[in-house]
Formats: structure tokens, C-alpha cells, sequence
């Protein structure tokens, strides 16, 4: 006995119908997974220690300029220089009314000396141009380079002059250095806590040139 023709219509509607719900239920999951925020894994170098530098293993944070000679830092680099740590703060001179003092802080870094040693051919007298990311340069002479500084007290008063270090640092208080901490690096100038003139300090820096003094 052959089956009802109706039977095998309405057995054909079904199987259309399941396949067209199907269809949509896999394009309806389709469009879920492109709209909704994909969970990503940070770069491990992000997370290094705490506050994770902003940039990642590869990128180039320093420029170290002398004649034709150019080398170029990330900060993994830096950190396989030899490491200096010390506290340092600043004080803000000049026209303001009150006497302003910041710090002092931990700073851990690579002595400008130590960055400029691997320079070939370092000239006896130099001088370093340190540029921001801003355009800003600040120029230093030996004697600053050397850490022969003016050293202030907690009233203004110059009560000192040297024993402090130049550093490149790239952590404050165990953190990584960012935009908004002066970072990726900047200049400090750093002993046991040691206070001198803001005006030495260079944030956000992004190359250092030396020129023949």
C-alpha cells in the first residue's frame, strides 16, 4: 500500500522547516560571536611586575644618538644593563610663592653613565641633548652628567653641591613608569633622597644625543 500523498507533503514541509530553523540558528550565533567583546590575553611583558610598562617587549622606548651611531632601547634592553636603585626628589624653584618638594621616591633605572659607556668612541668632552615626546630638549653638561648638582633642603636653601646620581629610570615605587608617571623613562636624579632642582628632571623622554663639548 503506497503512502497517502498528503503524508509525504507534509513530511517534506518539515524537513524544510527544521533545515530554515537550523540556518537561523547558526546565523543568529554567527552574528553573537562577532558583536560581543572578545575576552584577549594581555601581552606578558604588559604585566611585568606591578603596573606593567604601556609597551611591549619589541617597541623601542630610547634612542641613544652619537655622530652616525644610533642604538635603540626597549625597555627589556635597559633592564639587562646594570640596574641602579635610589630615592631622589625635587623642588619646584623660581617664581612660586611657596616652597614645593616632591618625593622623594624610589626610582630603579640605568645610570646615564652606564647608557653612554656603550657608546664607541665616546669623546673625552660632551655634552647630551635629552628630548621629550612633547618636542621639549633639555641640554647637560658634564658636571651634571657626573651628578655635581646643586642639593637643597626642605626650606629652599642650596645646603650641597654633588653626590647624587644621574639615572634613566623606568620604574617608580616598583612600578613601571607610564605616560601620565613620566615614563616609558625619564631623567631623575637620584642618592638616598636627595632633593634637586626640578629643572633637572626630563619626563617622557624618547632620545638622548651626544654632541662633542
Amino acid at each position: 500500500m503506497s503512502p497517502m500523498p498528503g503524508n509525504k507533503e507534509e513530511k517534506t514541509n518539515r524537513m524544510i522547516t527544521a533545515v530554515l530553523a537550523a540556518i537561523i540558528i547558526i546565523a543568529a550565533i554567527s552574528i553573537l560571536y562577532v558583536t560581543l567583546p572578545q575576552e584577549t590575553k594581555p601581552n606578558d611583558q604588559n604585566n611585568k611586575g606591578n603596573g606593567g610598562p604601556e609597551t611591549n617587549e619589541s617597541t623601542t622606548v630610547l634612542t641613544v644618538i652619537f655622530g652616525n651611531q644610533q642604538m635603540n632601547y626597549t625597555i627589556e634592553e635597559l633592564e639587562n644593563l646594570e640596574v641602579y636603585k635610589g630615592r631622589g626628589a625635587y623642588i619646584k624653584t623660581g617664581w612660586l610663592p611657596e616652597i614645593e618638594i616632591e618625593g622623594p621616591y624610589n626610582y630603579t633605572g640605568v645610570q646615564i653613565s652606564t647608557l653612554l659607556d656603550e657608546i664607541d668612541d665616546l669623546p673625552v668632552n660632551y655634552t647630551i641633548t635629552v628630548k621629550a615626546s612633547d618636542g621639549y630638549t633639555k641640554d647637560y653638561n658634564m658636571s651634571y652628567i657626573a651628578g655635581t648638582v646643586d642639593i637643597y633642603n626642605e626650606t629652599g636653601n642650596v645646603t650641597a653641591v654633588g653626590g647624587v646620581i644621574m639615572l634613566l629610570a623606568y620604574k617608580g615605587e616598583e612600578n613601571y613608569l607610564n605616560e601620565s608617571t613620566g615614563g616609558p623613562v625619564r631623567i631623575v636624579y637620584v642618592d638616598d633622597g636627595a632633593v634637586t632642582a626640578s629643572a633637572l628632571w626630563t619626563k617622557n623622554v624618547v632620545s638622548i644625543e651626544i654632541k662633542t663639548a
